[in-house]
């Protein structure tokens, strides 16, 4: 074999390893210093306005998608006034207010519309805060403490990162609060890494539009 073609050889296989070494320090590196996680997405409460009398609706609807004011008027609804004293029964249009500030995510009722205490008349989402729901495997939850900076990212802005923090590690697994848990029958085991509920506080300078469920991926600095 020539000369010049064993050099190369050699050439080949210290850049092929010093890539190797390269790669494996950055995940080395990562792996010591963040905890990621793209299954997580953003959260919100979701709030029912409810009919606290019968009556009908009237006059115009709250718009789906609006931000509103906790307080404010959403619609109106003509509820009746029973007879007190020489005053005869009569009629008198109040006020729906908004249980929460938020967006309205829908309106459940029709102008003229009849309808009882307890009918559901719009749902809103509550923006009290942007806040992320990120779900950590139980193998790296001991490195995420509260306080902690993350990075999220938003599949609908792929090119912004948004700085957060970690505000509160739930104390159950995702299954744990599962509304049917997973219970190990008799039978072969199967070991399934389980997930913890961790809620991250990130900040939104440039007043993107936000929805509930969005699709999210977080970076925290464990700095470990």
């Amino acid at each position: 074999m020539k000369l010049g073609r064993l050099i190369l050889i050699e050439v080949v296989i210290v850049l092929v390893v010093a890539i190797l070494a390269l790669g494996g320090y950055y995940f080395y590196y990562q792996g010591q210093h963040y905890v990621s996680t793209d299954d997580a997405q953003l959260t919100a409460g979701l709030v029912t306005s409810v009919a606290l009398a019968p009556g009908q609706i009237v006059g115009s609807l709250p718009t789906a998608g609006k931000y509103y004011k906790s307080g404010s008027t959403l619609m109106k609804e003509k509820v009746s006034v029973p007879a007190q004293g020489t005053h005869p029964a009569t009629s008198a249009t109040v006020d729906v207010t908004a249980p929460v500030s938020g967006r309205i995510a829908s309106v459940e009722v029709l102008a003229g519309q009849y309808v009882q205490p307890g009918t559901p008349l719009a749902q809103m989402v509550g923006w009290e805060g942007n806040t992320v729901v990120a779900y950590v495997p139980e193998t790296q939850i001991g490195s995420v403490k509260v306080g902690q900076a993350v990075d999220v990212t938003i599949d609908a802005y792929p090119n912004d990162t948004f700085p957060g923090h970690v505000q509160a590690i739930v104390p159950a697994t995702q299954a744990a609060l599962s509304i049917l848990p997973t219970t190990q029958s008799s039978g072969t085991f199967t070991k399934v890494t389980q997930r913890v509920p961790v809620y991250v506080k990130f900040e939104n300078p440039d007043n993107a539009d936000l929805y509930m469920g969005l699709s999210v991926e977080v970076r925290i600095h464990t700095g470990s």
